[in-house]
């Protein structure tokens, strides 16, 4: 038995040895060749690819089609597996890789028809763009065809190859991000939810949509269009339908709802040139969201960021202007209770009378299990995305609507000045974006862009019923009437995904503004700076002060003077908010402190009127609502048992230090980097310990808060940081969350981690000097014969 121990465990070292060196093989073998000349059918010149010491490509060809032509090839060299994942993502595919736990993904994509909307869209493209489509598509496959035997580890580990690359693909990768940012349908139902259990009145003080911090910059021009106002307020909402269960959920997939954007003019820098700077706020992975690079041929000099899988620079700058985006997530999802038949279940209401849905069938492969079979309804306002015996909800989505989906990006990345670009946003339709815009003649812009519905009557806030026209759709804002700037006396645009519009602006855009608080600081530190320069910017957007505990801070000290806690630990948390300076560092006990209380005291105001499951309530703006009930003393709000609010935060505060100290016993301990952990997940080191965790990237503590300038979550956070110097492109700055490649072996895998979670980042050269300078690797992509 011992002599069969000893060999056991020597055949199981063994295999433990053989299986690492084959793993390392296996990767090492799938690196891209960097240096050299490579052959490739369909290009008519050659193309130079030089990479930095980042290993970002910067692409030089003698036209715009082989131009695209060798971005799809050097993409798929670093994130091949990436992009056959997104286009899964979009076209309900990815149960045939990952079996029946991505089902209900699929289910989504299938059920919204968004493999039909790309096919159409993909019709609808202009025949310039489609050649490059075309261009970009030929590249990919000139690369899957001479690797097939060197393909990324995850291949094999999942034992399939990649499918041709189609051009229809690339518009499926656009629509994963339209889908993502674009999920308010979900919130109709909770608010539907709670109306029911508060009344429309209260309803409105936990709904706000407006705060004293907040800091509109569309200017608004009058131009007669008041006969389509509809700032319906919560009061005029219609009864809630009767409660169904909702059977689609949305993805977490590379979700999330938060970015920060500014651009200041020469009035303010050190140079006398604008600064731009972007970083949008999406949902952590490996590889990076983003894929950095530069273009150049003739009609295209750019430079920035791109989505694997989609051809072009979706946020960057050329020579002349430069442009950022944040999400403006207007109310573009709307919810229809329809009435079928119960004797035609193919038929349902419209007007008095019975019309027949469109009904189609969707066969999903499943790996390792049959085919599952999902029947889609589509009525006149969408398809139906949920039923039970109670209602069947439709959903009516902008992206949905005949010839909505369309990719001016060529025309974006080639714009020269204000007219230009504003001309080709006009095509820009979802997910709608607020743009923030700089040019090298010193002027700054902004501009909300995307289709935004106006409705009959209502805001779209819960379901409405479909069984009339009541409440649908009669067009969208005119492109003129959205919100817009251009060279402002303040010469300072700043957004994150707060309230851009005032007052008197005359359309409804949503009620769900994210938080003020980062817009507010943003203009806070731009308005205190002076000369501002590159690394200006960059502190910025690292920066960790928070507005929202700072408010919360000063209300626990007051209440802590008037009713003096009894708690030892409740003494020693008001004493660590006396000398705190505001700053969200990962060794913040303030921050911690502030974080919990928060959640309890939320807790306690609530839970009399809503019950004691809280889960349901989610609303961005809830400290607003917090604030809004201490500050105006809203004794409709108080706790039952509290005599007055400083009872309510004094016994908040007890609460909160009660949770903590279940989970961090001495002070010394309270950090609260500790308690929102990070970690970049690789989408195959779930369930599998040791290769997450040579995969993955973390976990590391994080300082910030999800409402501070730098937001941080444990899934949330900058997916890159650009910032544009038209006083020198050459010193314009950006870099991504970890690397160019998608690759474990790669010296790109994560290699400008460090600089992202530090706040610093990297030159991005630009002009034919400065590429030249910094290239450490130049290949040649050439004609095959």
């Amino acid at each position: 038995m011992k002599r069969l121990l000893k060999r056991l465990v020597f055949l199981t070292l063994l295999l433990i040895i053989a299986g690492g060196a084959w793993l390392y093989w296996r990767v090492r073998a799938s690196l891209p060749q960097l240096d050299g000349a490579v052959s490739a059918q369909g290009l008519s010149t050659p193309v130079e690819v030089l990479r930095d010491a980042r290993g970002v490509p910067h692409l030089r060809a003698q036209s715009l089609s082989d131009v695209l032509f060798a971005q799809g090839y050097v993409t798929a060299q670093d994130r091949l597996w990436q992009m056959d994942l997104n286009r899964r993502h979009s076209e309900g595919r990815l149960s045939e890789i990952f079996g029946k736990p991505a089902l209900q993904m699929d289910v989504q994509a299938r059920t919204l028809g968004l493999p039909r909307l790309a096919e159409q869209a993909l019709g609808d493209l202009d025949t310039q763009t489609r050649g490059l489509v075309a261009a970009y598509a030929r590249g990919v496959n000139v690369f899957i065809d001479s690797h097939r035997d060197r393909l990324p580890l995850e291949f094999s580990l999942l034992h399939y190859r990649p499918e041709p690359w189609r051009e229809v693909d690339s518009v499926a990768v656009a629509l994963n991000l339209a889908l993502a940012l674009s999920q308010d349908c979900q919130d109709d139902l909770m608010r539907e939810r709670v109306v029911a259990k508060l009344g429309k009145q209260l309803s409105v003080d936990v709904f706000p949509d407006h705060s004293i911090l907040d800091v509109p910059v569309a200017e608004v021009s009058h131009t007669g269009v008041s006969k389509h106002e509809t700032r319906n307020s919560i009061s005029e909402i219609p009864a809630p339908l009767p409660f169904s269960n909702f059977a689609f959920r949305i993805s977490d997939f590379n979700s999330g709802l938060a970015s920060n954007n500014w651009v200041v003019s020469g009035w303010h820098t050190k140079s006398g040139r604008p600064l731009l700077e972007n970083d949008p706020h999406l949902g952590h992975s490996v590889p990076s969201v983003w894929y950095m690079l530069h273009l150049k041929a003739p009609g295209l000099n750019v430079s920035g960021v791109s989505l694997p899988g989609l051809p072009l620079v979706v946020i960057g700058h050329n020579e002349r202007i430069a442009w950022g985006m944040t999400n403006t997530a207007p109310d573009v999802q709307d919810l229809y209770s329809e009435t079928f038949s119960t004797t035609d279940s193919r038929q349902y209401l419209h007007n008095g009378q019975w019309i027949d849905a469109e009904v189609r069938d969707e066969a999903i492969r499943v790996r390792g299990e049959r085919d599952y079979h999902l029947t889609v309804k589509v009525t006149r306002h969408g398809p139906v995305i949920s039923h039970d015996g109670n209602r069947d909800l439709a959903l009516c989505w902008t992206a949905l609507e005949p010839h909505a989906v369309r990719l001016p990006l060529l025309r974006i990345n080639q714009a020269g000045n204000w007219q230009d670009f504003t001309s080709a946003l006009r095509d820009f339709t979802v997910p709608m974006q607020n743009f923030v815009y700089a040019d090298v003649d010193g002027n700054i812009g902004f501009y909300a862009a995307g289709l935004v519905p106006i409705r009959k009557q209502g805001d779209g806030s819960v379901p409405v019923p479909g069984d009339t026209d009541d409440y649908d759709w009669t067009g969208h804002i005119p492109f003129e009437d959205l919100p817009h700037a251009y060279n402002p006396p303040s010469g300072l645009i700043a957004t994150a995904n707060g309230r851009i519009v005032p007052d008197d602006y005359p359309y409804f855009i949503t009620r769900k503004w994210e938080a003020p608080y980062r817009t507010a600081r943003i203009n806070q530190l731009l308005r205190e700076g002076k000369s501002l320069a590159p690394r200006d910017m960059l502190r910025i957007a690292a920066d960790v002060e928070t507005l929202e505990d700072e408010w919360l801070s000063k209300q626990l000290l007051a209440a802590g003077v008037r009713r003096p806690p009894q708690d030892a630990d409740s003494q020693y948390a008001l004493s660590v908010l006396k000398d705190w300076d505001g700053q969200a560092r990962a060794d913040s006990a303030a921050t911690l402190v502030c974080e919990t209380v928060r959640r309890a005291l939320l807790e306690r105001i609530l839970k009399p009127k809503l019950g004691g499951d809280l889960s349901g309530y989610r609303w961005p703006m809830s400290t607003t609502f917090l604030q809004n009930v201490l500050e105006q003393n809203l004794a409709r709000w108080l706790p039952p048992d509290d005599t007055d609010f400083d009872m309510t935060l004094m016994r908040s505060l007890d609460d909160a230090v009660r949770r903590i100290r279940s989970h961090f016993p001495s002070h010394a301990a309270w950090c609260w980097g500790d308690t929102i952990p990070l970690t970049f997940h690789h989408p195959l080191s779930f369930g599998v310990p040791l290769l997450g965790r040579w995969l993955d990237v973390g976990p590391f503590p994080q300082a910030g808060t999800g409402t501070t300038v730098k937001q941080t979550t444990r899934t949330l956070g900058p997916s890159m940081r650009m910032v544009v110097d038209f006083s020198d492109l050459d010193q314009s700055v950006q870099n991504i969350t970890l690397g160019e490649s998608g690759q474990r072996l790669s010296p790109y895998y994560r290699d400008q981690f460090e600089a992202w979670n530090t706040g610093r980042s990297f030159p991005m050269p630009f002009s034919d000097a400065a590429v030249q300078k910094g290239a450490i690797h130049k290949l040649v992509l050439e004609p095959a014969p």
